[in-house]
C-alpha cells in the first residue's frame, strides 16, 4: 500500500509539473507573440514613414514633370537622417517581405486538377502598413538607398566613419531578400509537391507524379538513359528519380546537372557544417548565404583582401556585426588574382580537414543572377558535391556507343583513302592503270597521303594528351568523324574529369590544333617546294589537282603566291601537279582550324570558354554555329554543312564545369587565342577569285 501511494504521489507531482510546464510555454509564447506584436507595430511605422517620404517625392514629380524619378535617391536621404542599426534594416527588409510577398496557396479541384493563387508577388499585409501594397518591389528600393549610403559613406569617410573602415550593409540586406524569396518559392514547390503526390501511395489515380511515371515508363522494370548512364528500376525508384529532377534547385548549375542527377550521391549534413566551419570560416571568401539539398550544397559570398580576411571570421560563419562590413573587391584585376589565391587555400583547407575524399568544391558565378540583376556581376558561389560526381559515361563501354564508334572509325578509314585516292584521280597515268588496264597495284602511290592525314591526326590527339598529363586532367578516348572532303574532320575527345581552371582547360583545349596547323603548314610549304623541284618525268607521277584548289583559301594562295607565284594565273579547272606532301599539309590545316572554331566542345570552344567565360562563350559559339548555318543555306562552302551538321548533333554543349571557372587565363594565353582566330579566318576565307572550301 505504501508503494501504491508513494506512486500515485508521484504520478500527481508529475501532472502537476506538466501543467506548470504547459503554463510556462503559453506564458513564454505570449510574451513573444506581445514582442513580435511589439516590433511590428514598431517597424511598421519605420516602413510608414519611410514611404511617406516617398509620396512625398512623388508629389514633387507631379509638380515638375521635368524631373526624372530616383526613387533611391529621395529614400536614401531619409536613411542618412534616421541612420537605422544593422540589426533594424534586417528587421526591415525581412517585415516589408513580409507585408509584400505571399506565399501561393494551392489545392486540388474535384476533378483532380490544380487551382489556387499562383501570384508569388500577391499581397499579405495585416496591419496599418497595409499601404505598403502600392510598392511590391519597396524592399528593392530600400536595398538600393542603402547602397547609396553606403557607397556615400565609404566616398566620403567623414563623421563617425573618419578613420575607421566603414562597413557596407547593402550586400547582406540583399543575400537576405534574396533567401526569403527563395525560401517562398522552395515553399510553393514543397506544397505543390505534396498535392501531386497526395493519397495512396499504391494508387495510380491518387499519386499524379507515380502514375505519369508508370503510365510514361510502365508497369515493369525499365531502363531510362541520363547522359550516357543507363538506370534500371521499378516505377517506385524511376517515381524518386524523376521527382529528384523536378525538385532540384535553381541555383544547382545547368553544366553540373546533368552529372548531378547521374550520380546521385547524397553529402552529409554534418561536412556541409563543417565546410562553413573549417574549410571558408577563416579564408578570403566570405559567406552571405547559403543553401543545401540532399546532393549539393552552395555558399554565396565574396572575395575579402586578406589583410581583412582574420577580421571577418565570425561573417563567415554568419554573424554580422552592427553596420556590417564592406569587404568586396570591386576591382576586376584584384577580384581575378584572388579568386585564385582564394580557391587554392581553400582546396588547401578541404584537404587539412580530411573531407577531399568525400567532398570537391567548384568556384563559379552566380547561376542564380540573370542580366536584369541590379548587380552589376554575378557574385561568385561555392559549390560542394560528392566526388561520385563525375564527367563519366558509363555506357561508354554499352553495346550502342562502341557500334557508333567503331562504324565511325571505319567510315573514317574509307573516307580518309577516298580522299587520298581523289588525289590521283585527275594524274593520266593513274587514271588510265586503275580505269583502262584495271591495274590496282598504282593505288599504293596514295598511301603517303593517306597515312599522312592519319599522322597529323595522331599528332593532334598526342598533343592534347600531353596537354592532358601536364594539366592534371584526365581524357577519354578519341572517336574520328569522317569527312567527304578532306577524309576526317577529326575527333571527338571528351574529358574524364574536371579541369582545375580555365587555365587548364586553354591548355588542352588549344594544344591539339596549334601544333597540327603549326605542322601542317611547315608540311604543305615542303610539298611545294618539292613539286617547284621535281623534273618532268617526276611531276607526271604526282598528284594531280584542280588549280581552284588552292584559292579556296586566302593563306593557302598567299603561300602558293609567293612559292608558285604562276600557279595562281592558271584557270580554275585547270589540272595541276602536285607533291603528295601538299595534299596531306592542306587537309591537316583545314581540320586544325575547323577545330579551332569557338563552338561548344570544339577546341576552338573550349578555348572561347576560358578566355571569355562560360556566359559570354555561350553567345560566341551561337554566333559562330549561325555562321556555319549562312554559308550552309547560301552554297558558299560546302564543308560547312557536313561539319556543321556533324558540330550541331555530338559538340554543340557547353563544357563540362571547372572547378574554378572565375580566375581569368592570362595575357600571352589570349594572344594565342588572337592568333589562332585569325588563322583560321585567313585559312577558311577564299582567296580572290576562288570558292570556299
Amino acid at each position: 500500500n505504501s508503494a501504491a501511494q508513494k506512486a500515485e504521489k508521484l504520478r500527481q507531482q508529475a501532472k502537476d509539473l506538466m501543467k506548470e510546464a504547459e503554463t510556462a510555454e503559453l506564458a513564454l509564447q505570449l510574451t513573444k507573440e506581445r514582442s513580435a506584436k511589439t516590433l511590428n507595430a514598431k517597424l511598421d511605422e519605420i516602413c510608414l514613414e519611410l514611404k511617406r517620404s516617398l509620396t512625398d517625392y512623388v508629389v514633387e514629380l507631379e509638380v515638375d514633370d521635368a524631373i526624372e524619378p530616383k526613387y533611391e535617391e529621395a529614400l536614401a536621404e531619409k536613411l542618412r537622417e534616421r541612420r537605422y542599426s544593422f540589426k533594424t534594416m534586417i528587421q526591415l527588409v525581412e517585415r516589408i517581405h513580409v507585408l509584400t510577398s505571399a506565399t501561393p496557396k494551392i489545392r486540388l479541384n474535384r476533378d483532380g486538377g490544380i487551382e489556387g493563387d499562383f501570384n508569388i508577388g500577391g499581397i499579405r499585409a495585416e496591419s496599418d502598413a497595409e499601404s505598403i501594397k502600392e510598392l511590391p518591389n519597396f524592399a528593392d528600393i530600400l536595398i538600393a538607398a542603402q547602397d547609396l549610403v553606403d557607397d556615400n559613406a565609404n566616398r566620403l569617410n567623414t563623421g563617425e566613419t573618419r578613420g575607421k573602415e566603414y562597413k557596407s550593409v547593402a550586400p547582406t540586406l540583399k543575400a537576405r531578400l534574396k533567401d526569403l524569396r527563395r525560401a517562398d518559392t522552395e515553399e510553393y514547390e514543397r506544397n505543390l509537391s505534396r498535392i501531386l503526390n497526395s493519397g495512396d501511395a499504391g494508387s495510380v489515380e491518387g499519386n499524379l507524379v507515380n502514375g505519369f511515371a508508370v503510365e510514361t515508363l510502365g508497369e515493369q522494370n525499365v531502363t531510362i538513359q541520363i547522359d550516357g548512364k543507363d538506370f534500371t528500376g521499378s516505377k517506385f525508384n524511376m517515381t524518386r528519380l524523376m521527382e529528384d529532377i523536378i525538385q532540384v534547385p535553381m541555383w544547382v548549375p545547368s553544366s553540373i546537372l546533368p552529372f548531378l542527377v547521374a550520380n546521385p550521391t547524397e553529402i552529409d549534413e554534418e561536412d556541409v557544417k563543417k565546410i562553413r566551419s573549417e574549410v571558408l570560416k577563416e579564408s578570403q571568401f566570405r559567406i552571405i548565404s547559403s543553401d543545401s539539398m540532399r546532393f549539393a550544397a552552395v555558399f554565396r559570398g565574396t572575395f575579402v583582401e586578406k589583410k581583412r580576411a582574420s577580421s571577418i571570421a565570425a561573417l563567415s560563419s554568419g554573424e554580422v556585426s552592427k553596420g556590417g562590413e564592406r569587404s568586396a573587391v570591386k576591382d576586376t584585376e584584384s577580384k581575378e588574382s584572388l579568386s585564385e589565391v582564394t580557391f587554392r587555400d581553400i582546396q588547401s583547407r578541404l584537404v587539412s580537414s580530411g573531407l577531399d575524399s568525400k567532398i570537391q568544391l567548384f568556384l563559379m558565378e552566380d547561376p542564380e543572377w540573370r542580366p536584369s540583376d541590379r548587380e552589376d556581376e554575378p557574385d561568385p558561389t561555392i559549390l560542394a558535391v560528392s566526388t561520385s560526381v563525375v564527367p563519366e559515361q558509363a555506357a561508354e563501354g554499352g553495346a550502342t556507343k562502341k557500334f557508333i564508334a567503331v562504324l565511325s572509325i571505319i567510315s573514317t578509314i574509307f573516307a580518309t583513302f577516298a580522299y587520298a585516292v581523289s588525289g590521283y584521280a585527275l594524274n593520266p597515268k593513274f587514271f588510265n592503270a586503275v580505269v583502262n588496264n584495271s591495274d590496282v597495284s598504282v593505288v599504293s602511290s596514295c598511301l603517303p597521303v593517306f597515312i599522312g592525314v592519319f599522322a597529323l591526326s595522331a599528332l593532334h590527339e598526342a598533343a592534347h594528351y600531353i596537354a592532358a598529363e601536364i594539366s592534371d586532367v584526365k581524357l577519354g578516348l578519341p572517336v574520328p568523324l569522317p569527312s567527304l572532303q578532306i577524309g576526317t574532320f577529326g575527333c571527338i575527345t571528351p574529358l574524364r574529369s574536371f579541369p582545375r581552371s580555365r587555365t587548364a582547360l586553354f591548355d588542352v583545349a588549344m594544344s591539339g590544333p596549334l601544333v597540327t596547323a603549326l605542322a601542317s603548314i611547315v608540311i604543305m610549304v615542303t610539298g611545294l617546294s618539292m613539286t617547284i623541284q621535281s623534273s618532268p618525268e617526276a611531276l607526271s607521277n604526282l598528284a594531280t589537282v584542280p588549280a581552284a584548289l588552292f584559292k579556296t583559301s586566302f593563306l593557302v594562295g598567299s603561300i602558293t603566291s609567293f612559292l608558285a607565284p604562276k600557279v595562281m594565273a592558271i584557270p580554275l579547272s585547270q589540272p595541276i601537279p602536285v607533291h603528295p606532301a601538299f595534299l596531306v599539309g592542306f587537309a591537316g590545316l583545314v581540320i586544325s582550324v575547323l577545330n579551332m572554331l569557338p563552338i561548344g566542345r570544339l577546341d576552338g570552344g573550349r578555348a572561347s570558354t576560358a578566355l571569355f567565360g562560360r556566359r559570354s562563350a555561350y553567345f560566341v559559339s551561337l554566333a559562330s554555329l549561325s555562321f556555319l548555318a549562312i554559308a550552309a543555306l547560301t552554297q558558299t562552302s560546302a564543308i560547312s554543312i557536313f561539319f556543321g551538321l556533324l558540330v550541331t548533333v555530338f559538340q554543340r554543349n557547353a563544357e563540362i564545369p571547372l572547378q574554378d571557372e572565375l580566375t581569368e587565363i592570362n595575357n600571352i594565353r589570349a594572344i594565342i587565342f588572337l592568333f589562332a582566330a585569325v588563322l583560321t579566318v585567313l585559312t577558311l576565307t577564299p582567296f580572290p577569285g576562288g570558292i570556299a572550301i
